[in-house]
């Protein structure tokens, strides 16, 4: 071989084995920052979390709070999950409430989601993450407000509706907590201590008391309904809602309609004038003749309410707006009644100080009007038991029997048919077909 060839042979073989050997070089240097990667990611710290009572501290209560530790490279720190209880009413080994304890269920369901979302979030979390959850940003302390009391609650709900005007609803509300009193005399009731067994104790103490089924639903119905703007009101959590499992339904009760043939002797009925009871029989037949308004509301119709031939008026209980047209007995009986006060009747008391005293007396004469119509049906030796609200339950009864429709009925009584969202896209009836159908039926009665 001459010397030139050698040479340049010789070169180009110690080219390729250095080119080898620099692609062997940056193999290995992957390999070397592959596995040193792979080793960081297996040999990485994770964070880790347990549920614990905090027993270096008890509450006044005799408490401690149940904590989240969360463990990270060696640092703890701990996170409250704000639900608090006594040392014998938690299982360390099960790391959960114990069933003596009376909110047991919704407190471990609640305390095993919080659990399982923060273990999610860690889980998820990158390093700078993980450190904020090891060293949270210190928060301004914002001095919370007294905890309000179930009692405290209502009765704010009671002072609004009296300024809405919604007197006879506060009324309702006030005889609900009355009976609550009777029961938990103390101030301190809070919605936390309204359980299952709190319920049940409630229910055997009002039937002790010889309440009738349908009052004791309606006091409880009324705890019902405080506990719901309680929630709405942020004063107490959802968890604690106890009316999921306690269950009370009112009795059906019985019909309150009377049959044509009384109310016909009733109307027929021969009394003297201006006497006690021949005005509550006037008042009885009006509220018939007006399509069953109540007592209250006939009591504050104002003569200002009655133009061209008809009655507008707006129910106190619902707020719903009235337009009925007088038939002929029904303008009868208000001829027999002028004044010069601004009421067409004269059963409001024209003394009354506020509007609260005026529907005391209403009641209060409401109730004496009862006790007239028991003496009138006395009177026709008939064994029945009938009030001033028998007008507007014999009207619907009377309305359905001539054969009218369910839903005309309940548009004229100022009801509801079916389900609210149907009604949004149904036309209601046009008023003159209302006063048809009234029409009808007051000539039943006079017939």
């Amino acid at each position: 071989m001459e010397a030139s060839k050698f040479i340049e042979y010789h070169l180009t073989l110690n080219a390729s084995h250095n080119i080898a050997n620099i692609k062997c070089l940056k193999n290995a240097r992957t390999m070397h920052v592959q596995n040193t990667a792979n080793w960081s990611l297996k040999n990485a710290p994770m964070a880790s979390v347990k549920i614990i009572l905090d027993k270096r501290r008890a509450k006044a209560d005799g408490t401690f709070s149940i904590n989240f530790q969360i463990c990270y490279s060696r640092k703890t720190t701990t996170r409250s999950s704000k639900i608090c209880v006594k040392e014998e009413e938690w299982d360390d080994n099960l790391k959960m409430i114990r069933k003596s304890h009376p909110y047991a269920k919704t407190l471990n369901l609640k305390l095993k989601k919080d659990f399982a979302d923060l273990q999610s979030q860690l889980l998820l979390a990158n390093e700078e993450e993980v450190q904020e959850y090891l060293n949270p940003v210190p928060v301004q302390v914002v001095v919370s407000q007294p905890k309000k009391t179930l009692y405290q609650f209502v009765q704010e709900l009671i002072n609004q509706m009296r300024e809405d005007g919604q007197i006879g609803n506060a009324w309702v509300y006030e005889s609900s907590i009355a009976a609550l009193k009777l029961f938990h005399p103390l101030q301190e009731l809070y919605f936390e201590d309204i359980n299952y067994d709190f319920l049940n104790r409630y229910n055997s103490f009002l039937v002790g008391k010889d309440m009738m089924h349908n009052t004791i639903y309606l006091y409880v119905r009324n705890l019902r309904i405080f506990f719901n703007k309680a929630i709405k009101s942020k004063i107490v959590d959802r968890a604690f809602y106890p009316f999921d499992d306690y269950k009370l339904r009112p009795e059906k009760t019985k019909k309150r309609a009377v049959d044509i043939v009384l109310l016909q002797k009733i109307s027929n009925l021969n009394l003297d004038d201006d006497t006690a009871l021949w005005h509550t029989r006037n008042f009885f037949l009006l509220s018939f003749y007006l399509i069953g308004i109540s007592i209250v509301d006939l009591a504050l119709l104002k003569k200002s309410d009655s133009k061209n031939g008809r009655i507008t008026y707006k129910r106190r209980k619902t707020g719903k707006w009235y337009d009925i047209k007088l038939q002929p007995q029904a303008i009868e009986i208000l001829n027999h009644y002028s004044s010069s006060t601004e009421y067409l009747l004269p059963i409001a008391k024209l003394e009354a100080k506020d509007e609260e005293v005026l529907i005391r007396g209403i009641k209060s004469k409401t109730k004496l009007f009862n006790k007239h119509l028991g003496q009138i049906v006395k009177l026709l030796k008939v064994e029945t038991k009938i009030t001033t609200y028998t007008a507007r339950h014999s009207w619907a009864t009377m309305a359905k029997k001539a054969g009218f429709s369910i839903e005309l009925i309940a548009e004229a009584l100022g009801h509801e048919y079916g389900n609210r969202t149907t009604a949004v896209y149904l036309d209601t009836f046009e008023p003159e077909v209302i006063d048809d159908m009234n029409a009808k039926i007051a000539s039943i009665l006079t017939a």
